[in-house]
């Protein structure tokens, strides 16, 4: 088990509030919103922590740069190393299937 499965497996052993406590916490330290790619849309819908959650809903359609690579969060889990571009190919996890 990898990083990433590590930290899923976590999230799913964390209660409903717990587990939203949790990505709210890790929401207010992504870095979507400085991406070259983020939008508009995707800042008014809220969409954030889409290597965890997946591809935006209908805002993000065009790839104008990827900052997944060296995000911190990614980082520290070990995303962005073979899948990027969260936003609209879906969630690490999503890319690896």
């Amino acid at each position: 088990m990898d990083d990433v499965e590590a930290f899923l497996q976590s999230l799913e052993s964390m209660s409903p509030e717990e587990r939203e406590e949790e990505l709210e916490r890790f929401k207010s330290q992504c870095i979507c919103p400085i991406c070259p790619t983020y939008n508009d849309c995707a800042r008014e819908k809220g969409e954030l922590l889409f290597c965890i959650i997946g591809e935006s809903e209908k805002c993000i359609t065009d790839k104008k740069d990827c900052l997944c690579p060296p995000c911190p969060f990614a980082r520290r889990l070990s995303f962005g190393a073979k899948y990027t571009t969260y936003c609209i190919r879906g969630s690490e996890i999503e890319q690896r299937e």
